[in-house]
């Protein structure tokens, strides 16, 4: 019986992002301006309020909130009702494309032959790698003249 070789999916990202740069990115984050709300509670902390146990603020107490939120320590020293706001968690989808097509493939002759593609394709894998050390939702997507569109991830 021969074995057979299987290769490791990590192979393209060790080619593209050599170890140095793969650490430096880890230090990096994605912090869109907007979240838009997902199905999943993430690690990032939203503008919004909400109700995970990291404390942000008060504000004053208006009939119809929550009395579980209501402070009593503080209504027992100021004789005024207020509310703890707590900080929201998101999640972030994050879905990058990448342009194959025939004309990424410059310049198209010479020891630099398709050098616009490889610089792409490097942008590429650094943000989907700090996407993915962020553990954030990632789809891929690439785009060329001949196959269209292919999709990669949920």
């Amino acid at each position: 019986m021969s074995e057979q070789q299987t290769s490791n999916p990590t192979d393209g990202a060790r080619l593209l992002l050599p170890e140095k740069i793969r650490r430096r990115l880890e230090a990096l984050t994605l912090n869109p301006r907007k979240i838009r709300a997902g199905a999943l509670q993430g690690e990032r902390r939203s503008v919004k309020r909400g109700t995970s146990i990291e404390f942000a603020d008060y504000r004053d107490y208006t009939p119809g909130d929550d009395l579980r939120r209501l402070d009593w320590n503080v209504y027992a020293r100021l004789g005024k009702p207020y509310v703890k706001l707590f900080e929201d968690e998101e999640d972030l989808a994050v879905h990058l494309i990448l342009d194959t097509s025939a004309s990424m493939n410059w310049p198209p002759e010479g020891e630099r032959a398709g050098e616009k593609l490889l610089f792409a394709k490097r942008i590429f894998a650094a943000l989907a790698y700090i996407s993915l050390a962020s553990n954030d939702a990632l789809m891929l997507t690439a785009v060329n003249d001949f196959d269209g569109m292919k999709h990669f991830g949920p």
